[in-house]
């Protein structure tokens, strides 16, 4: 039966000038088309056999490590093509000018587009591209667009692109520098949206000994992660900071973070475009050595409700970022805010706050330790601050800001009448 059917196709096409012809043609086509593939096909076989290629995207921090270290590559005597950034100046050589200090510090990166420059003696092609996401609303509005550099370095040693990675970072990140990197939302994850300097911990007043055993319990989470996974509990830690405003607790958290050398998320539930889905995706995404920290919560529901009803977020829908099934392990969460009252117990119940402090006005203790900060050796002038003011009911912020006025008289600062600013409600 094969044998017919070969028979019977060799005469047609023998006998059919139509039907040849057009089979020529599609062979003929197949084949072009495929010749056409092979100069392709030869260079990406090519181009593995000689190149090493990376893709670093902008929300990535290394793509800011590259920028610091494109800035101060040879390549910058050539480069025409600059995209400009800046940064608060760190740089010691400024230290004695103090109006130089305080401008900022201007880093150019090559712009998009393609670009040759050199490393370790070897070629390297780096590609920038530039997508815009203005009119993205799920794009973080504080950027606009989205960036990658693509890096192709002719060596098959994947360990020159650790070493370009790892000086970009020493470039970026001096050693003995010490600052702690504040991260924000955006995109779908987190971007350094500025460095701090380190926050020592005694510069923090809190009453008796609120701050060594906040910094106690942090520590012991950090190192109990095989403890919590030993006994199936998930491997998470959640605070509540209450009670009055401008009494440091935003302050602990940053000092803490300082103390323990982590990062600190900054998460503002009432940003714009934040959703449900991104909320999870973002509380799933923290960087290892990082600390979330969302501020005045009881701004952002009450009664179970959005206070603004413009957004996106659900109270469930908070609920499961924090501790739900897919939610991150090895997470440490601050929440804070001044009105306790307000906040839904579901919140606040053991397993998503597992300490609870409140931090209040101060006290007689905390006045005489701030004045000693301001004035380490006005020891009676000290206990005398502090008797006249402790029983006025004021906040660290308000007795920091008098002593301010006269940081350089201390027999002023004692004296003077402290102004009592009445502490305004806000409504949840």
């Amino acid at each position: 039966m094969l044998q017919t059917i070969i028979d019977f196709i060799s005469s047609q096409l023998a006998n059919n000038q139509f039907l040849s012809g057009g089979a020529v043609l599609a062979a003929g086509g197949i084949l072009l088309a495929y010749l056409r593939s092979v100069p392709s096909w030869i260079y990406n076989w090519l181009k593995r056999q000689i190149m090493t290629e990376i893709d670093v995207p902008d929300r990535d921090e290394s793509f800011k490590w590259l920028c610091v270290w494109l800035s101060q590559h040879p390549y910058r005597k050539r480069c025409r093509r600059w995209t400009i950034q800046t940064r608060r100046n760190r740089n010691s050589e400024y230290e004695n000018d103090r109006h130089d200090y305080k401008k900022p510090q201007i880093i150019l990166s090559p712009a998009p587009g393609v670009h040759f420059l050199w490393y370790k003696n070897r070629l390297m092609i780096l590609q920038r591209d530039r997508k815009d996401g203005g009119q993205d609303k799920n794009v973080a509005s504080v950027l606009g667009y989205r960036e990658t550099f693509n890096i192709r370095l002719f060596s098959r040693n994947t360990q020159l692109i650790i070493d370009l990675i790892e000086e970009a970072r020493r470039t970026a990140n001096p050693v003995g520098e010490e600052r702690i990197r504040i991260l924000c939302p955006g995109y779908n994850n987190w971007y350094e949206a500025t460095r701090r300097m380190i926050r020592p911990l005694d510069s923090v007043i809190l009453d008796g000994n609120l701050s060594n055993l906040l910094l106690t319990d942090v520590k012991q989470f950090l190192d109990s992660e095989k403890w919590y996974n030993k006994h199936g509990i998930p491997y998470r830690r959640g605070y509540l900071l209450h009670g009055p405003p401008g009494n440091g607790k935003s302050s602990i958290v940053t000092a803490i973070a300082s103390h323990l050398k982590l990062d600190i998320c900054v998460l503002n539930l009432n940003a714009f475009g934040l959703s449900d889905e991104k909320l999870m995706e973002l509380m799933t995404s923290v960087p290892l050595n990082s600390i979330i920290l969302i501020e005045d919560i009881d701004c952002v529901f009450c009664d179970r409700k959005r206070v603004d009803e413009n957004e996106n977020i659900t109270f469930s829908g908070l609920l499961n970022a924090i501790d739900g099934v897919i939610s991150s392990e090895g997470r440490i969460l601050f929440m804070t805010t001044n009105h306790k009252e307000t906040l839904d117990p579901a919140l606040i119940r053991p397993g998503r706050i597992d300490l609870d402090l409140f931090i209040g006005n101060a006290s007689k203790d905390q006045a005489r330790r701030l004045f000693l900060q301001f004035f380490p050796q006005a020891e009676t002038l000290a206990d005398n601050f502090a008797q006249k003011v402790a029983s006025r009911n004021l906040s660290m912020a308000q007795l920091q800001g008098h002593l301010l006025k006269f940081r350089d008289n201390p027999v002023d600062a004692s004296t003077q009448p402290v102004q009592e600013l009445v502490n305004q409600e806000i409504p949840c």
